[in-house]
């Protein structure tokens, strides 16, 4: 909290979610099946409708497009699936049985013991033969925790284990312990139709295992009803798995069947919230092509995190017969978003695994159905058909799980300084009820719109303003905490008993930003521009009102001219000049009003001061007195000579004293230093920003490399933007010297998890050598922005 920080009020915005999660499936080996059980995980797991999919090798190496997904994603906890031998029951049944039957007879036969009584020894332990699942390696932690915020240790990142019909991890919730207790679950019958629809189809319903059925059974009578798919209805269930609507004239049309399948009913208490967004409507559809566990685990994952459909099409090079339906129905899916009201409807393909030409060959056969010849001639609409990189897809956080009564609760909260004055209201979720005190938790999001920050792990110390707090991160929600996240509680204690006290804190961007780059050793101290940007900001009250005069304009010219060294307008003493109302009139090129209420506001908030241009009697020395500083006489700044204020120390001059205004010396050695264009290309990134938060000038102290001075520091929307602002169009004026400021800069890049990098410059463009450098040098750390002319 700053110090001697008052009291005010801002509103902010709460909302309440089950947890969320994301799991790493194996993308090698049976991965459908992995996949077939993760689905039956997420179905007993409440809110597990919201969760994602990631697809790694079984190196654990991830594909960078699903680091940018996970990134949007945010997931609470990230968890891994474990093999067992009940996974392999479930999905394979004759090679359980032959895999236990061998080990049992070569234990009996090692041991000379009975088979019969080995298999009642060893099926138990075979069934839950992972153990504690595979442990992701301390550097993938590393990367997670890097530009993501999960709850998570220092040591471990990935601190959930997913198995096959068990009950979902500690601090994810199990639909078997809430009150809630469903007639009946609903499902299709897919066993007959090829595996890739049936992933299909099971992304869509869902999936109940048999350990969650019989768990619900113990409790009472639950129907489990499902209506067997046959070859023949290909072409309905594939459009409803790709748009959740059904034809009216099958079996699972009636919304009651629908509200009853197992990922509907983990949504318990929950609805889908799209983020207002003005493009919202002209979001595209993407097509995720190939059957393979990358391109069906992305499509899961994006459907759950990106306005706009997101689908997935298992084609392939072997696709046979069933590419046939695929093609043919996926045409007429085409054939319905063109006759969406929002005309000339964008669809992209793009895959992880499938090579351009191989995408060229999809869209073709898309268009050459006869559902999609319609969908591309303009009739009713036309669909634009492209092909993009996975790595290039729009992606930002448009969809939200969140309870369907605490969403978007606007908040009056008092705040002193940066902290909350009082602990947080917790609200309890609207329907999921814990059988115990402990059996249901959720998190509760809370988002200041005008201070947003980035989900980074390294924030979580400074996001409670009582310390360090357990449970608490700073999420793309806002800073997002787990309800019970008490560190101890007494046994026995109630719900309310239970129930996380904290008071938030929304750090400055100062504080982020030191935040950050203390993990990797470095520290940040102002820069004499810094300090200079930091008082004229306070001078003119705020840093949008700077940024209005630093414009192009009459208050930018009257701001120029005051650093000039001209003698065109004004006088011109020790360095310094010193401008008359008249002198005003012309550089603003207005009325004598305007002039006159623009001194006015300098002169109120001490930008400009009014005083006379005297001449000492004894030294003959002229110089520049403040109103304030002079009396019936004024002492001579040089000589130190008492004189009167008498025509002699005036002359040249009317018959009476004339009134000369000089600019504050801060000012006048901020805009010396250039730092209008640091300004302007801050108020240029804020135009369109809802949350914008900056530091000034800073210098960056990395133990062993020179100090260097960055110019920008921004916090715009959660996005971490720094970047340099120059006069000229070079960084450095030798490639060497260039070269090693990308490297230090890219460094920079790399601590603070930056997303964008700003080139700003006054001049009208960068020079070529300074666009190459940058692009080959940072480009491939963060995004590069490019702004000229900022005069």
């Amino acid at each position: 909290m700053a110090e001697g920080a008052g009291l005010d009020y801002r509103l902010v915005q709460r909302s309440v979610r089950p947890p969320r999660a994301v799991t790493l499936v194996c993308s090698e080996g049976n991965w459908r099946a992995d996949v077939l059980r993760m689905v039956e995980c997420y179905a007993r797991t409440w809110g597990g409708d919201g969760n994602g999919l990631i697809a790694c090798s079984p190196t654990w190496e991830i594909s960078e497009p699903f680091w940018r997904l996970a990134e949007a994603f945010d997931a609470d906890h990230w968890a891994v699936f474990g093999p067992t031998g009940r996974g392999l029951q479930l999905s394979d049944p004759q090679a359980y049985e032959e895999r236990l039957s061998s080990i049992v007879r070569q234990w009996a036969r090692e041991n000379d013991a009975d088979e019969a009584k080995t298999r009642e020894m060893i099926e138990p332990q075979f069934l839950s033969s992972s153990g504690s699942g595979p442990v992701a390696p301390p550097e993938l932690g590393d990367r997670i925790r890097r530009r993501m915020a999960p709850l998570a240790s220092a040591q471990v990142a990935v601190t959930a284990v997913f198995q096959a019909d068990e009950a979902p991890p500690h601090r994810l919730v199990d639909m078997c312990t809430l009150t809630y207790q469903p007639a009946r679950t609903t499902g299709l019958d897919t066993g007959g139709l090829p595996p890739a629809v049936q992933l299909l189809v099971v992304a869509r319903t869902g999936l109940v295992a048999p350990g969650h059925l019989a768990r619900l059974r113990e409790r009472g009578d639950v129907d489990h009803a499902t209506v067997p798919i046959d070859r023949k209805d290909m072409a309905q269930v594939l459009r409803f798995a790709w748009t959740g609507r059904p034809d009216p004239d099958v079996g699972y049309a009636g919304q009651a069947f629908l509200d009853d399948m197992p990922l509907a009913q983990s949504r318990l208490g929950c609805s889908w919230f799209t983020a207002f967004s003005p493009d919202l409507d002209s979001a595209p559809a993407v097509v995720m092509c190939g059957d393979s566990a990358e391109d069906f685990c992305y499509a899961y994952t994006r459907r759950r995190v990106a306005a706009g459909e997101t689908y997935w099409l298992p084609v392939g090079p072997d696709d046979g017969d069933l590419g046939k339906d695929l093609y043919t129905e996926f045409g007429r899916v085409l054939y319905d978003l063109a006759a969406h009201p929002a005309s000339d409807r964008a669809v992209i393909l793009s895959s992880l695994t499938l090579g351009t030409d191989q995408l060229h060959e999809v869209r073709n056969r898309l268009l050459a159905t006869p559902w999609g010849k319609m969908a591309s001639s303009g009739a009713p609409s036309r669909i634009k058909m492209t092909i993009c990189a996975p790595a290039d897809l729009p992606l930002r956080r448009d969809v939200h799980l969140l309870d369907e009564v605490h969403f978007g609760d606007t908040l009056h909260e008092p705040f002193l300084g940066t902290d909350q004055a009082r602990n947080v209201e917790i609200p309890l979720p609207s329907k999921a009820v814990g059988v115990g005190p402990d059996s249901c938790r959720w998190q509760v999001d809370v988002q200041d719109p005008r201070n947003v920050l980035p989900a980074r792990w390294a924030l979580r110390d400074v996001i409670t303003a009582d310390g360090p707090s357990y449970g608490a991160r700073s999420s793309t929600s806002g800073i997002s905490f787990d309800s019970h996240g008490r560190l101890f509680t007494l046994a026995g204690a109630s719900l309310s008993q239970r129930l996380v006290q904290v008071r938030l804190r929304f750090p400055t961007a100062r504080e982020v930003f030191t935040t950050l780059l203390e993990r990797a050793g470095v520290t940040l101290e102002e820069s004499d521009k810094g300090r200079y940007t930091r008082r004229m900001i306070e001078l003119w009250g705020d840093f949008t009102a700077l940024a209005a005069d630093l414009k192009a304009g009459p208050a930018a010219d009257l701001l120029s001219a005051w650093i000039s060294s001209s003698k065109q307008q004004g006088r011109v003493y020790q360095g310094r000049k010193y401008l008359t109302l008249a002198d005003v009139c012309v550089l603003t090129g207005g009325s004598e009003e305007a002039a006159r209420l623009l001194l006015d506001r300098y002169q109120q908030r001490s930008i400009a001061v009014r005083g006379l241009l005297l001449t000492c009697g004894q030294c003959v020395g002229t110089a520049f007195y403040r109103l304030e500083d002079i009396g019936p006489g004024f002492r001579c700044q040089r000589c130190r000579q008492n004189n009167q204020i008498v025509r002699s120390a005036w002359k040249g001059q009317t018959l009476e004293p004339q009134w000369y205004y000089g600019l504050d010396e801060v000012a006048y050695q901020g805009l010396c230093s250039n730092i209008h264009v640091p300004i302007l290309a801050l108020a240029i990134l804020a135009e369109s920003a809802k949350s914008f938060q900056h530091m000034p000038e800073a210098v960056v102290h990395r133990t062993g490399y020179p100090d260097i001075e960055v110019d920008l520091w921004a916090v715009i929307d959660g996005r971490i933007v720094i970047g340099e602002a120059k006069i000229s169009d070079r960084l450095e004026q030798t490639n060497h010297k260039e070269a090693a400021r990308c490297a230090t800069l890219r460094g920079l890049i790399e601590d603070l998890s930056a997303d964008e990098f700003v080139m700003a410059t006054a001049g009208p463009g960068w020079s070529g050598r300074t666009e190459a450098m940058v692009n080959e040098r940072l480009a491939p750390a963060a995004k590069i922005s490019w702004l000229t002319g900022l005069r």
